[in-house]
């Protein structure tokens, strides 16, 4: 589905830490609707990406992922067709749950925050 509607690349990342870049080019489905004479990404896109990011990066680590929550996320700029988007995001255990405070921005301007709680499906040592 990722390489119909985004396209994402996560480099090496210490352990906690993912670090990647997205983009959807003005054809993604993402666009579809949303505003044909000035397409924007929609936020439910952005946040698509950040869950991506964070997920290859956990599967690299052998364990996999669901998305347990999303909190204080502010959108600050409109990101558009083909903007490269870069991810960064950072594990945290907060209130006993696993969590990645995220950032996204285009050329260094912050289009978002936010803290993505995740829940763990499968670690390294469980069985599915």
């Amino acid at each position: 589905m990722q390489e119909i509607w985004h396209k994402l690349l996560v480099a090496r990342s210490p352990e906690g830490c993912v670090l990647a870049e997205a983009w959807a080019s003005a054809s993604s489905p993402w666009f579809s609707g949303h505003f044909p004479e000035a397409p924007v990404l929609p936020a439910i896109a952005i946040l698509s990406m950040v869950r991506d990011a964070i997920s290859h990066h956990e599967a690299e680590q052998g364990r996999e992922i669901k998305v347990a929550a999303i909190h204080r996320v502010r959108f600050r700029l409109p990101a558009k067709p083909d903007d490269m988007l870069k991810i960064t995001a950072t594990s945290s255990d907060r209130s006993g749950q696993d969590s990645y405070q995220f950032k996204v921005e285009i050329n260094g301007q912050t289009v978002c925050t936010g803290l993505m709680a995740v829940e763990m499906l499968r670690g390294k040592n469980q069985e599915p």
